[in-house]
């Protein structure tokens, strides 16, 4: 996909967008309720999309209000949705709402990600049992490089073979576009001794509905799953992509000993 070019064609990220979403022309025309042979001629160049062409197929195609963007601007129209960043005004009933969230489920570890699944804030238990297990404060981790990297949790994961076999299908299943995707598996494919038949999605990979993540902390087994949550109804792009992430204990030993880890912390 061409997302990323300085001057992207309307026709080229039509046509990738519909690849990825794995439809033909006369499915996505049926969805927009305008003719196949509109769609072809979108693609091919020969003919220009109104602004409303535009948000119909961005629907149809469910694109991120990011890439929705550059739709806009290939099809030399203006932006229609904010990027922000999470320290500029417009964000700032969303930043402390994810603020107030991550410190309520303190002793629970919480972290903010963006679309990049780069770390964007942690709440105290999170930076403490990072600092635990890797040392420093992780304030411009990577959440996938803090998965994958020899540095960071792979010796403290118990059962990380699972663990990041697990993650490769998740990537798969909430990279909000090809791009994304490509991205966050390259970042991972840095990173030593992976093997090559873990990259593909595999439909046949399903776990429990609970997958628990077994950390080794001091010889104490800490066993957690996560749970995510995001913005309702987004209109900024970056409020789309923002989640946050929260690790809970599986069981009550699990729960006392994270307690007693973040409580001896303060």
């Amino acid at each position: 996909m061409k997302s990323g070019s300085a001057s992207p064609h309307f026709g080229d990220l039509l046509r990738s967008w519909r690849a990825d979403r794995q439809l033909s022309q006369a499915e996505l025309a049926l969805s927009v309720e305008t003719p196949s042979r509109h769609i072809s001629f979108l693609e091919t160049g020969r003919s220009k999309p109104s602004r409303d062409m535009v948000f119909r197929l961005s629907v149809a195609l469910q694109i991120p209000l990011r890439d929705r963007n550059l739709l806009l601007r290939a099809a030399g129209l203006a932006d229609a949705y904010a990027v922000g960043d999470i320290a500029s005004d417009d964000m700032s009933p969303i930043h402390g709402a994810v603020i107030r969230l991550m410190t309520a489920h303190d002793p629970n570890p919480s972290f903010a990600i963006d679309r990049s699944w780069d770390i964007v804030e942690m709440n105290a238990s999170a930076r403490f049992l990072v600092s635990q297990l890797i040392g420093g404060t992780a304030a411009s981790l990577n959440i996938l490089d803090l998965a994958f990297s020899p540095d960071g949790l792979r010796p403290h994961v118990q059962n990380w073979e699972d663990f990041a076999r697990q993650t490769v299908q998740r990537i798969h299943r909430e990279a909000l576009g090809p791009t994304d995707l490509r991205n966050a598996l390259d970042r991972i494919k840095r990173h030593p001794a992976l093997p090559d038949r873990w990259w593909n999605f595999d439909v046949r990979y399903a776990p429990n509905p609970v997958f628990p993540v077994r950390l080794n902390i001091g010889g104490a087994k800490l066993e957690l799953f996560s749970v995510i949550a995001s913005i309702a109804m987004p209109t900024n792009a970056l409020a789309q992509e923002l989640r946050v992430e929260t690790f809970f204990p599986v069981d009550e030993g699990s729960e006392a000993l994270l307690k007693r880890l973040v409580d001896g912390s303060q």
